[in-house]
């Protein structure tokens, strides 16, 4: 199934916003409810004991989810993350990436997505999984930056 192109313009402006380019993301595969990326693991993210910060983690987890459930968004609407939930099941070094982001819509409603999200590294193990609630927004009356 593929995605509106209204979805696919707020995808593409995603991936062009700071944070985005920030993290490094590249899209590889979109359909409609499921997203895979990839990002390579930087210096700048590392905490004190030289692995992969959890908010460096928690941030790449969003962001497949979020861009997940903006695969499903009809014309005039957009996402915001309510909640999110991460799992660390494995510590993420430079030498893991490229890493494999794929976000996936769980459940579709008019008002919440519910989405979840792993994050694997160049073996394909599970590194870190996520859980979120999106809430579902009008873009009436959206100001730039909001």
């Amino acid at each position: 199934m593929t995605i509106s192109p209204a979805a696919m313009a707020l995808l593409e402006e995603h991936l062009e916003a700071p944070m985005s380019r920030l993290l490094g993301l590249r899209l590889i595969a979109v359909a409609a409810g499921e997203i895979t990326l990839q990002a390579d693991p930087q210096a700048m993210f590392r905490n004190r004991l030289g692995v992969m910060h959890g908010g460096y983690i928690a941030a790449l987890l969003d962001c497949a989810c979020g861009l997940a459930g903006g695969t499903l968004m009809p014309e005039a609407t957009f996402s915001l993350t309510a909640e999110l939930k991460t799992s660390y099941l494995r510590k993420i070094e430079i030498t893991s990436g490229p890493l494999t982001l794929v976000g996936r819509v769980q459940k579709a409603g008019r008002q919440l997505l519910f989405t979840e999200g792993v994050i694997r590294d160049r073996a394909g193990r599970d590194l870190a999984t996520a859980t979120s609630t999106l809430i579902v927004q009008s873009t009436a009356g959206r100001s730039q930056g909001q």
